[in-house]
């Protein structure tokens, strides 16, 4: 199958006429309209967005911190991160395979990756969601003596894959409702399976291989 990924004349939704082999086109992804636009200087030290093209960044979920250049068969990538001062952070992640197999082979590998490295002091916890071709909800625990320390929120995750693409959704502390207070973890986990099922739709736009 060629690497090559050739996006159509129109992108529904994206207001993109065309892009080139393998790119992610510009303000595809949910939060990139907000990251572009940043945040006022005045609260530059407060608040901060990223946002990256590397495709040799990790994954947002990385259960063993794997390190170095991966090569799991990715030719694009996008990643947009937020953090604040409180502290809080999110993210939101795309990846584009060169086929779906190579996608559904990175996202197997998360799964086993949750079980391989538990750690004394830090453990995930993951469940199904039915969302794209393959789905899970993920929650990173800190531990103390054997037990959750809930003293401590825990990081959450959403990961799914559609075709060819895998994307990505993370939250610690930073999704809040419309009063501004910090979602429990039932919220959080419902704004992340939200936005997952969101980009499942929208990836549709690209030739990632949508049944």
């Amino acid at each position: 199958m060629a690497t090559a990924l050739v996006i159509g004349s129109v992108l529904g939704g994206t207001g993109v006429a065309h892009a080139g082999a393998t790119e992610i086109p510009k303000g595809f992804l949910l939060t990139e309209a907000k990251a572009r636009k940043g945040v006022d200087p005045d609260f530059k030290d407060e608040e901060w967005w990223t946002v990256s093209d590397n495709p040799s960044r990790r994954l947002e979920l990385n259960p063993c911190r794997t390190k170095g250049k991966p090569r799991d068969g990715r030719v694009a990538m996008r990643t947009i991160t937020h953090g604040t001062s409180a502290p809080s952070f999110s993210s939101e992640q795309l990846v584009l395979y060169r086929n779906t197999k190579s996608a559904k082979a990175a996202f197997v590998k998360l799964q086993a990756d949750l079980k391989r490295c538990p750690r004394a002091t830090y453990w995930y916890f993951g469940k199904p969601l039915s969302v794209g071709d393959q789905a899970m909800s993920v929650a990173g625990y800190s531990y103390k003596k054997r037990k959750i320390d809930r003293s401590i929120s825990p990081v959450m995750w959403a990961v799914a894959r559609r075709g060819s693409a895998l994307f990505l959704y993370t939250d610690f502390d930073d999704h809040a409702n419309r009063h501004g207070v910090a979602l429990n973890e039932r919220g959080r986990r419902k704004v992340l399976t939200d936005q997952a099922k969101s980009m499942a739709k929208k990836v549709c736009d690209l030739p990632v291989g949508c049944g």
